[in-house]
């Protein structure tokens, strides 16, 4: 898939400029964009993208920490795996309930 680079990175093996086009796997896309060599914009293919129920039950704490983060989630008082789990799933399915009311 051919990205704009926004930062000049090395990607395999071979330097490139910010500005550059270039053409990169769709493994690292999501990467490319959490170090913001790429915009947030840039739209990965549905095929590529996990389900979120499945990526959360296989993170460990601090990546399902970081998740929440991302999705502006308060985890409050949960600091164990499975009280950080249910806390995510609730905010979800709270959010989902009112994307579809």
């Amino acid at each position: 898939m051919k990205v704009k680079l926004l930062k000049g990175i090395k990607y395999n093996k071979q330097p490139y400029k910010a500005g550059e086009e270039i053409e990169v796997e769709l493994k690292d896309i999501a990467e490319m964009i959490a170090k913001g060599v790429v915009s947030e914009d840039t739209e990965v293919p549905v095929e590529d993208k996990t389900p979120a129920e499945t990526d959360i039950n296989k993170m460990k704490v601090d990546e399902l920490k970081e998740y929440a983060e991302k999705n502006g989630i308060d985890l409050g008082e949960a600091t164990k795996k499975e009280e950080i789990l249910n806390v995510i799933k609730e905010a979800e399915a709270v959010a989902n309930a009112n994307t579809t009311s």
